[in-house]
């Protein structure tokens, strides 16, 4: 029965309240105080209301097919997908009392436009006052609630509340204190009982009902007959029926303790915690399907754990971590899980985990940092002294007197517990403690092999000491190794070949080889950054596979046979840093800031959500059995000897919700592959891994825009942003396991994205292209016209350059030619001159000889050189000489000069050569062949007939010709 405000006092006369007040049986009772124990528990998680953002009180839990979990809450129905809760108010506002989870196998449909194959249906169901129904998840993963209450329109409903559902092969019963509501999945019945009646249970089969005032009675289809022997509880108020083997049940009572059924006979069940149960009354009761063990859910005390021999396993309430002693609500989910629904809050115990753990709120022991386990008693080291219990058991912890204060180390050698502690150095017995030395800080010993004997080396606040065995074999405080600076040594690891390694307590990283009596250093070395390795600060040092390996900035190294450090092979970087720390028979783990892993040789890795003291994580192989975490507040311990279950389900993330991430309330549907519209472009993917108390990370790819995954985050949703319309796929995974969900979508293309559009855009874009190509080549043509006209243009201005070259050559030539003919012209005129000068006076000499001889030369002889004289004075041949090369100079003179003037002479022809040639008149004679009066005469002629005036130069217009 859940309780809740209501007083409890009212379950004696419940039998005697109307329906209405009997809702008052609910109160909330006055807590006790315990004292605090020394249990170790398995691992507990508080869901507080600030962080489930709804009202304190939870009345029922119930987890679905997918794993996610659904609380009643006095706000309405909370939902839970290890990542996010969210609330979802009934119609009216009423306080969801119950709940109950199903899936429903829905038959094919038919008919227009309806092709559904049978698929699986989620409803969850929910109970109020006046209300029943459920809600069912729609294709956008959003929630809708159906009610069934207002279908069926029992005037009944009208003053119950509903608070209890159960689920039977045949059908869903809905019942307040006095009456039940029958579903067959289509039509509800009314079933009225013999009076006000706790919660209806189905045990081996039988519906059975606890009437208040009658005892227990069986339901057999509408009717009910008394179970037998059960007439004894008519006293008391039947909180809850268990099945045991063999047909036996259990049943559990608020005041009266705890009564088996076997046959007919009813015996009290006596074990014992049975008068601690009365007191605390029992309000809910289940079994946990791993080990068969009873969970009792009390309203003062919590809950109790008890095996099914009926000795205490756990024990919960506020002093173990527990938010509230009222227990409302119990469930066992799918991981074997057990969830507590309380009057404040909601809890979730592991109670399948490999872990349990000492944290409770009342700590005597503080943060832990050394432990052992010494003469059947565990010896727990923190930061306010050594704890000691017996081992294995729920007794308080106790504290060694004479041992408060920072505890380093503790350590069994020789059957002799060693304390390192902040003041010095003890051994713990069992009378009480020894001082073995002063020297403060032990962090460390480490056992040495020297010779026959063993020497305990211990690293300190002020370097490195040896112990060694007194005469009654009592390890005792010999000496301080000399050559060592007294420098505080925090780590001590030796390698394969004797050489020491050191790791100073804040910075820096140290070799040495010890004498074999570890009195001395014989060789020291320190490491400097960034020269051997990354960074002096925070070193560590592991000893893994007999190989040394040092953890510097996040960086694992292992030293070659030079002492050299090389990056390690052994140890790959993460995504997130980690350190290591080495358990035994292989065993070792990841240690992250917010968790573990934890590797061993036969199974795959574990992770273990624990957080170990910063900067000094301590794991403890404590027993061949279990390791020993220190933690900020109290310790853990884990079993190696655990068998995971072979049935274990392997979670896959779930995708929750697709948004529309301009329009958040929009959403989209979760199956099938949708096809999105045009201008959806931005989306909102939220996702969940169904795994509760860990800490969950995600990785996850868009395929179709990358196929990178992205970096681990804890983040439990994702956001895309300016999409092209594509197929795409989202996959998302965990680092629980490898698994990974997939999600298919497409968005569809704007009209201009499609093919048509693509059809069209190639055409225009194709014509586009002809017609710039079209452009193209007019412009190229006109382009090339143009410049064959410049080349034209330059070639002929080329050509006409030439050919003025040539013509200036050709010019000069011909100058050069005239001049040449000029001065040949000039040399025949002078010849023809010098020659008639010759002839000329050898005619004058001849006619003197002839006067001066008379007679003595014959006439004959001398008319005839006479003749031959004249005859030779401006020759014929002379003339003709003169013409050539006249005319090749003067260009056709005579034969312009002849159409000019028709009737000019030969004589007078010659003359204007003459003048042409700018001869003056006394050298124009003798090439004439005439006087100089002959001449003047010539010349006169010449220019009548030319019609030239006296006063024109006659010579000027011959040149002009």
């Amino acid at each position: 029965m859940a309780v809740g405000t209501e007083s409890h006092t009212l379950f004696q006369n419940a039998a005697q309240l109307p329906t209405r007040e009997l809702r008052l049986i609910f109160l909330l009772l006055l807590l006790s105080f315990t004292k605090v124990s020394g249990q170790e528990t398995p691992p507990l998680t508080n869901y507080t209301s600030s962080v489930y953002k709804a009202h304190n009180q939870n009345w029922s839990v119930s987890q679905s097919a997918e794993n996610l979990i659904y609380t009643a809450n006095s706000d309405g129905l909370l939902e839970y997908d290890g990542a996010t809760w969210k609330l979802y108010p009934l119609p009216d506002g009423q306080i969801v009392r119950t709940v109950l989870c199903d899936e429903v196998t829905v038959p094919a449909s038919a008919g227009r436009g309806l092709n559904r194959p049978a698929h699986k249906e989620q409803r969850i169901y929910v109970g109020g006052f006046s209300e029943f129904g459920y809600w069912k998840k729609e294709a956008d993963g959003r929630l809708k609630y159906y009610s069934l209450s207002k279908k069926a329109n029992f005037p009944s409903l009208k003053t119950e509340e509903i608070w209890h559902i159960l689920k039977t092969p045949q059908y869903i019963y809905f019942q307040s204190f006095a009456k039940i509501y029958r579903y067959d999945g289509k039509n509800i019945e009314e079933i009225n009982a013999l009076g006000n009646f706790m919660f209806l249970r189905f045990v081996h089969n039988r519906l059975l009902l606890p009437l208040i005032g009658k005892g227990v009675y069986e339901l057999k289809d509408k009717t009910f007959q008394p179970l037998p022997g059960t007439e004894a509880l008519s006293t008391t108020i039947v909180s809850s029926i268990l099945p045991l083997p063999d047909g036996n049940m259990l049943f559990t009572t608020t005041k009266h303790g705890l009564f088996t059924w076997n046959k007919g006979i009813l015996r009290p069940w006596q074990i014992g915690i049975s008068e601690e149960l009365k007191t605390n009354i029992i309000n809910r009761a289940i079994i946990l399907s791993r080990d068969s063990s009873m969970v009792f859910g009390t309203i003062q005390k919590g809950v109790y754990v008890v095996s099914k021999t009926g000795n205490l396993i756990y024990r919960f309430d506020k002093e173990t971590g527990l938010q509230n002693n009222t227990v409302l609500a119990l469930e066992e989910d799918a991981r074997k899980q057990l969830w507590i629904g309380l009057d404040q809050g909601i809890d979730m115990v592991r109670m399948s985990s490999a872990v349990v753990s000492y944290q409770t709120n009342d700590n005597p022991l503080g943060s832990t940092y050394a432990a052992a386990v010494w003469r059947g008693k565990l010896y727990v080291g923190s930061n306010k002294g050594v704890f000691v219990k017996k081992w294995g058991s729920s007794e308080a912890f106790r504290p060694v007197p004479g041992l408060e204060g920072q505890t380093w180390n503790l350590q069994v050698l020789d059957d002799q517990l060693l304390c390192g502690h902040n003041d010095a150095t003890y051994r713990i017995e069992e009378q009480g403690i020894k001082r073995i030395s002063d020297i403060n800080g032990g962090w460390i010993i480490k056992p040495v092999f020297a010779g026959k004997d063993t020497l305990l080396l211990q690293g300190s606040y002020t370097g490195l000491h040896v112990y060694k065995k007194s005469a009654q074999k009592l390890w005792s405080y010999a000496y301080r190794v000399k050559s060592v600076p007294t420098i505080p040594v925090r780590q001590i690891e030796t390698d394969s070949k004797g050489t020491f390694w050191l790791g100073h307590a804040y910075k820096g990283l140290f070799s040495a080889k010890l004498t074999p009596q570890l009195d001395s250093a014989t060789a020291w070395r320190e490491f400097k950054a960034p020269k051997d390795f990354p960074s002096e600060f925070s070193i560590e040092i592991i000893k893994w596979k007999n190989k040394i390996h040092i953890r510097s900035a996040n960086t694992f190294l292992e030293p070659d046979a030079q002492h050299h450090l090389r990056v390690s092979k052994d140890f790959s970087k993460d995504d997130e840093p980690y350190k290591v720390r080495v358990g035994t028979n292989g065993d070792w783990f990841k240690v992250f800031i917010n968790r573990i892993e934890y590797y061993s040789q036969e199974n795959r890795p574990v992770n273990l959500g624990l957080s170990l003291v910063r900067n000094s994580e301590t794991i403890i192989p404590i027993s061949s059995q279990h390791y020993f975490f220190c933690l900020d507040n109290g310790y853990a311990l884990y079993n190696r000897s655990y068998i995971r279950q072979s049935d274990e389900v392997i979670s896959m993330p779930l995708i929750r919700r697709v948004a529309n991430l301009r329009n958040l309330p929009e959403n989209f549907p979760l199956t099938g592959k949708p096809a999105l519209a045009s201008d959806i472009r931005a989306l909102r993917i939220m996702y969940a891994l169904p795994e509760y108390g860990q800490n969950i990370q995600y990785k996850y790819r868009l395929k179709g825009l990358t196929d990178q995954w992205s970096e681990w985050t804890s983040q439990n949703f994702v956001e895309f942003t300016n999409l092209e319309s594509n197929d795409y796929v989202f996959e998302i995974r965990s680092n629980v396991n490898d698994s990974v969900t997939s999600y298919a979508f497409s968005i569809q293309p704007y009209w201009r994205e499609t093919l048509f559009a693509n059809i069209l855009f190639a055409l225009l874009a194709g014509l586009a292209l002809l017609g710039l190509v079209y452009y193209q080549e007019k412009r190229l043509a006109r382009h090339r016209t143009r410049l064959i006209q410049e080349q034209e243009e330059k070639l002929r201005q080329q050509r006409l350059s030439s050919e003025r070259q040539i013509m200036r050559i050709q010019n000069e030539k011909l100058q050069s030619d005239i001049q040449s003919k000029s001065q040949q012209l000039s040399n025949v005129a002078i010849n023809v001159v010098r020659k008639n000068e010759i002839l000329e006076e050898i005619r004058d000499e001849l006619k003197q000889v002839k006067e001066e001889l008379g007679q003595q030369l014959p006439n004959i002889h001398y008319q005839k050189l006479l003749n031959s004289i004249e005859r030779n004075v401006a020759g014929k041949d002379d003339w003709v000489l003169f013409e050539q090369n006249f005319d090749e100079v003067h260009e056709q003179f005579f034969k312009r000069l002849r159409q000019l003037y028709p009737t000019i002479s030969p004589s007078e022809l010659r003359l204007a050569a003459c003048l042409r040639m700018n001869l003056s008149t006394k050298e124009m004679a003798p090439v004439l062949g005439i006087s100089i009066r002959g001449v003047e005469i010539k010349r006169y002629r010449l220019r009548k007939k030319v019609g030239l005036s006296m006063d024109a130069n006659l010579v000027q217009f011959m040149m002009d010709i």
